[in-house]
C-alpha cells in the first residue's frame, strides 16, 4: 500500500463517534426553505407571471438630471447685471404614452387647450422620434411658457401619461440694452454645438452661452449637473427615490465694467447721434471705449444701436422684432461697433508721428511751412496735388501738426516729397512697408485679445498686401503697384487702412503709459459660490520697442490738440486731457461722400489713468466726437475714478 492510498483513508478517532442530530435538523430546515421558495417562484412565474411581467415592463428606473443654477455676472461694484429665472417647457416622453393612438390624440388635444400647441405638430414629432428609435428621449414641444400656463400644465400632467413640465435655468437681463453687446445671451444648443458639448458632459436640454460674456466664460458660469434616480410607473409617477446628487452652482463673473458709466455713455452717444450743424447728417452708428490706460481694464464698451437681449428668451412672441434686427443691413444692430473696423482718419497720425521720429524722417524740431496742400511732381513732370483738410498757413513742428491735425505735415513725414524731404524709407515702397510695420507694433492688423467674440482684425495695407489683393477682375494692370499716394493715405488713416475703436483705444493707451500695449479685458475676477475668488484676470501687455522720448513728444502734441487745437472741445473741467481728433472720408453705397468722426484721448495728462475713444459713423471729429469724449472723462473723474 502506497503513501497516497494511506492518505485517502478516513482516519480513525473520536470524530466517528459524534452525534448526528443537529445535522438532521439543518437538513430539514434547508429543505423547507427550498420548498417555500419553489412555491413562491411558481406563484410569481406561473400563476401570476403575466401580472409581474407587465409591472416590470411598466416600471422604469429614470435618472433625471438637475441643471445647476448659472453663475451671475456683476459689474465692478458687485451690482448684478443678470437675474436667474426658471424657463417653463412642456415635454413628452414617447415611451410613456398610451399604446392606443386614440388615447394619444386625446392627450395632444388637451395640450392644445393648455398651452396652444398644434396636435398635428406634436403627433408628427412623436412619430418621428419613435421611428428613429429615440422614444426614450423627452421631446420639448413648447418652451418659455407663461407661469399661469405652466401651473395649469403641471396640474393636468397627472392625468396625461408621458407629459411633464420641465423647468430649466434661464436668464433675465436686468441691466438694460446698453449691456447687450457685452453680456450676450444664453439659448438651447444647436445640433452642431451638441456634438461638441455632449462629450464634455452637457445634456441636450442644457442652455449654453451664445455671445458675449455668457459665451466667453461659459465653463465658469455653467456649474455642475446634479441628478435624481427614481423608479417610475407607466404614468410617470414616482414609486421610489433611489438616489440624489445636488448640482453645484456656477461661478460668478465680476466685470471691470462700471454699470453707471456704461449706461451714461450709451445714453450720451444716443443723444448725440443727430446732426449738430455740420451738415453731414445724422449718425446711424456709434461706439465708445473707456479703458484703464495702464492695465487694459475696460470700464465701458458701448455700441449703438443696441437691442434688448431678452428677446432670445421670448423668440416666439417677439419673432417679428427678432427678424428685423437679424436682417438689419443699415445699422447692423447685432454687430458690436467697438470691435468693428472703419477708416481711423487722423487718429492714425499718432502712429505716423512716432514712426517719423523713430526712423529719423523728422526730429522733434523739424518744421515745415504748411499751407493748403502739397504739390508733388511725378513722372513726366505731372503735378499731383494732395490737399490738407484746411489752410493752416503756418510753420509747424510735429507737436503743432498733431494739435492741428495737418495732413501735409504727415505726408512729408511718411513719404517725403521725392526731392528734398526723405520719407520713412529709402524709396516709396520701403516707406509704405516701414509705416505698416510701425502700425503693427501698435497692435493694428490683428485682434486685441479682448474677452469678447466677434472682434475684427482690421487692416494694415503695405506693398505686398496691395500686390496680392488688387489683381484680377475689376483691377487695371499695374493698379496693384504701391504709389506715393498709398503711403500718404495710410499716414493719415485713409485709403485702405481699417481699425476698430478698441484698437485705437489700445494704441492710445500705449502712447499714454510710455510704450506698453495692454490686452483689453472686460472681466476682472471669477468668484465661487462661496464668495471666494477662484481666479483673477491678470493684466497682460507687450512692450513696444520705441524710445520713450518720442512718445513724450507725441503726448505733448496731443495735449496741444485739446488745449488750443482741433480737439479743444474735449477739454474737461475736472482734469487735463490730451487727445487726437479724426475725420475720415468715405463713400456711402449710393456714391455720395461722407465722413466718420473720431476722438481718442487720455487723462490726467501727467499720470494717465483712463483712455476714452469715441466713434460716430457720420460727423466731424472735433465737433461731434471730441465733446462726447470730454463729457465721458468728466463722468469718469467724478463717479468712477478708483
Amino acid at each position: 500500500m502506497s503513501l497516497l492510498d494511506e492518505g485517502l483513508r478516513t482516519p480513525a478517532g473520536p470524530s466517528r463517534n459524534r452525534p448526528h442530530g443537529n445535522v438532521a435538523v439543518l437538513r430539514a430546515f434547508i429543505l423547507l426553505l427550498f420548498g417555500v421558495l419553489t412555491v413562491r417562484l411558481a406563484d410569481m412565474q406561473i400563476l401570476r407571471g403575466e401580472e409581474f411581467a407587465q409591472r416590470s415592463r411598466e416600471n422604469h428606473i429614470v435618472r433625471t438630471n438637475i441643471l445647476p443654477t448659472r453663475g451671475l455676472i456683476t459689474d465692478r461694484n458687485g451690482e448684478p447685471l443678470v437675474k436667474n429665472v426658471g424657463v417653463y417647457s412642456a415635454t413628452i416622453l414617447p415611451e410613456l404614452l398610451p399604446d392606443s393612438q386614440e388615447a394619444r390624440y386625446r392627450i395632444y388635444l388637451r395640450l392644445q387647450e393648455l398651452i396652444g400647441v398644434s396636435p398635428l405638430e406634436v403627433q408628427t414629432r412623436v412619430d418621428e422620434a419613435i421611428a428613429a428609435g429615440r422614444d426614450y428621449i423627452a421631446i420639448r414641444i413648447a418652451t418659455n411658457l407663461p407661469r399661469e400656463a405652466a401651473l395649469a400644465l403641471e396640474e393636468a400632467a397627472v392625468d396625461l401619461p408621458g407629459v411633464s413640465l420641465e423647468v430649466t435655468p434661464g436668464r433675465q437681463y436686468i441691466a438694460g440694452p446698453a449691456f447687450s453687446h457685452i453680456l450676450g445671451y444664453i439659448g438651447p444648443q444647436t445640433a452642431e454645438e451638441a456634438k461638441v458639448l455632449r462629450p464634455q458632459g452637457y445634456q441636450l436640454n442644457e442652455p449654453v452661452g451664445k455671445d458675449g460674456i455668457e459665451a466667453w466664460y461659459e465653463s465658469d458660469l455653467r456649474g455642475q449637473i446634479g441628478y435624481t434616480a427614481a423608479e417610475q410607473n407607466a404614468q410617470g409617477k414616482l414609486i421610489t427615490l433611489l438616489g440624489r446628487q445636488d448640482p453645484v452652482p456656477g461661478n460668478t463673473v465680476r466685470l471691470n465694467i462700471d454699470a453707471g458709466l456704461q449706461q451714461y455713455v450709451a445714453e450720451l452717444l444716443q443723444a448725440s447721434m443727430a446732426d449738430n450743424g455740420s451738415g453731414w447728417g445724422d449718425a446711424k452708428q456709434a461706439a465708445a471705449v473707456v479703458m484703464n490706460a495702464k492695465t487694459g481694464q475696460v470700464y465701458a464698451i458701448v455700441s449703438i444701436p443696441t437691442y434688448d437681449n431678452n428677446i432670445y428668451a421670448d423668440a416666439q412672441r417677439r419673432a417679428a422684432e427678432l427678424e428685423r434686427i437679424q436682417n438689419d443691413t443699415v445699422t447692423y444692430t447685432l454687430l458690436n461697433k467697438a470691435l468693428n473696423p472703419a477708416a481711423p482718419g487722423s487718429t492714425f497720425k499718432l502712429v505716423t508721428a512716432t514712426a517719423g521720429l523713430a526712423e529719423g524722417s523728422i526730429t522733434p524740431n523739424t518744421s515745415f511751412q504748411i499751407g493748403c496742400s502739397l504739390d508733388i511732381k511725378g513722372e513726366n513732370d505731372v503735378i499731383y496735388n494732395y490737399p490738407d483738410w484746411r489752410c493752416h498757413n503756418m510753420l509747424m513742428d510735429v507737436r503743432a501738426a498733431i494739435a492741428w491735425s495737418s495732413n501735409v505735415f504727415f505726408f512729408l513725414t511718411s513719404g517725403g516729397d521725392l526731392e528734398r524731404q526723405r520719407g520713412l524709407g529709402k524709396d516709396v515702397e520701403t516707406s509704405g512697408a516701414v509705416l505698416a510695420a510701425w502700425a503693427r507694433k501698435f497692435g493694428f492688423g490683428k485682434p486685441t485679445g479682448i474677452d469678447l467674440f466677434g472682434e475684427a482684425a482690421g487692416r494694415v495695407p503695405d506693398p505686398q498686401w496691395k500686390r496680392r489683393t488688387k489683381v484680377g477682375e475689376g483691377f487695371a494692370p499695374g493698379e496693384n503697384d504701391w504709389f506715393l499716394g498709398d503711403t500718404y493715405n495710410t499716414a493719415i488713416g485713409q485709403g485702405d487702412v481699417l481699425a476698430t475703436p478698441l484698437q485705437i483705444a489700445r494704441m492710445t493707451a500705449a502712447i499714454a503709459n510710455g510704450g506698453t500695449l495692454p490686452v483689453p479685458h472686460v472681466a476682472d475676477a471669477i468668484i465661487g459660490p462661496d464668495g471666494k475668488v477662484v481666479r483673477t484676470i491678470a493684466p497682460q501687455g507687450e512692450t513696444i520697442d520705441v524710445d520713450p522720448r518720442w512718445l513724450q513728444v507725441v503726448r505733448e502734441g496731443m495735449l496741444g490738440s485739446v488745449q488750443y487745437g482741433a480737439g479743444a472741445r474735449a477739454a474737461s473741467s475736472k482734469t487735463t486731457v490730451a487727445g487726437k481728433t479724426g475725420t475720415a472720408e468715405f463713400f456711402k453705397p449710393d456714391g455720395t461722400k461722407s465722413q466718420h468722426a473720431w476722438f481718442t484721448g487720455f487723462a490726467p495728462y501727467n499720470d494717465p489713468e483712463v483712455v476714452v475713444t469715441v466713434y460716430f459713423d457720420i460727423g466731424v471729429g472735433g465737433d461731434k466726437a471730441a465733446p462726447v469724449a470730454g463729457k465721458i472723462i468728466d463722468y469718469f473723474m467724478e463717479h468712477v475714478r478708483p
